[in-house]
């Protein structure tokens, strides 16, 4: 099978699923694993955001909005040269990745046979471990979707099991604010609230499976958060540390924050949880190894967050 993947959450999946020699093309983002960098590229972005700072890209991202105007691209050509089977969409975000209906219009327009075109739209964990089995039936490889779904919930299972044992009764989850772009600062949504209560945190100022809104500087401080975990929308921790640094410390309220005092601030690698894949799971280990250490020493996989240091 030729298969298509227009976002990097598929594109993860589907290596996952030990289908990484029947990828054929990919989007420009899609840089894990490593292989598939290698691969042709078929979606794009209008215009290169890479080298801007948190303000300038939410600035084209809004007047892009503000006119209608999209902010990915599929190349017509390549896809026609791929000639893929199937082709894995989405519906959830058309600032991080290409939209399923720019991407159902071109396949009509330059492909001479209909492939299959598989369109997801997680909100919560569940919707994306049904993702990954519906993607693993689309592949025809069932059995291993399910095996990979197993043992995710295995390791869910066990940091469940493991907070229950390890805390007294009664225990109150620790306060956590989850920091998805950092100018102007914006809370997370979708499955991020999910994966701070599973590692035995709460999210006061954000909504599961709800959207991303814009968080003021004076709320936070209300709120008084125990952690904050900085993980802005697709950056790498080299960009989360560089941009956190100029952004964060610069705020009035900053050091009045009880998390901060404590060094309780955690930097996360933010191309990580913003993907709807696999390792959202291994977001969700590195959020309990941060709250609670004693409990999950080493528990997360290498690079997935840091501690904050800013001095």
């Amino acid at each position: 099978m030729r298969i298509c993947t227009t976002l990097p959450s598929a594109t993860e999946i589907v290596y996952a699923l030990g289908l990484g020699d029947q990828v054929v093309g990919v989007s420009h983002a899609c840089d894990y694993p490593p292989e598939a960098r290698g691969k042709p590229v078929v979606c794009r972005t209008v215009r290169q955001l890479s080298h801007l700072d948190s303000q300038e890209i939410d600035a084209i991202i809004q007047q892009a909005r503000a006119n209608n105007n999209p902010v990915h691209w599929v190349d017509g050509d390549v896809l026609r040269e791929l000639r893929p089977d199937l082709i894995i969409t989405q519906e959830l975000c058309e600032v991080c990745a290409i939209g399923s209906g720019s991407v159902f219009e071109t396949a009509a327009q330059v492909l001479d046979y209909q492939p299959e075109i598989l369109t997801i739209r997680p909100a919560g964990l569940e919707d994306i471990l049904q993702n990954i089995l519906r993607i693993g039936r689309a592949a025809g490889v069932p059995e291993r979707a399910e095996d990979l779904v197993a043992s995710l919930r295995r390791r869910v299972e066990y940091v469940g099991e493991r907070l229950r044992e390890g805390l007294a009764a009664g225990h109150p989850a620790h306060k956590v604010f989850c920091i998805d772009w950092l100018d102007p600062l914006r809370n997370t949504g979708q499955w991020t609230p999910e994966l701070v209560e599973l590692a035995g945190g709460e999210e006061g100022l954000a909504e599961k499976w709800g959207i991303s809104r814009e968080v003021g500087w004076d709320e936070v401080e209300q709120y008084q958060p125990d952690y904050i975990m900085v993980m802005p929308c697709a950056f790498n921790m080299e960009r989360t540390i560089t941009e956190s640094r100029e952004h964060l410390t610069e705020q009035e309220a900053w050091p009045r924050l009880r998390s901060v005092q404590k060094g309780q601030v955690y930097l996360f690698d933010g191309q990580i949880p913003s993907r709807h894949g696999p390792r959202v799971v291994d977001v969700m280990e590195g959020l309990a190894e941060a709250m609670y250490p004693d409990l999950f020493p080493g528990l997360s996989a290498p690079g997935v967050f840091i501690p904050a240091a800013f001095d």
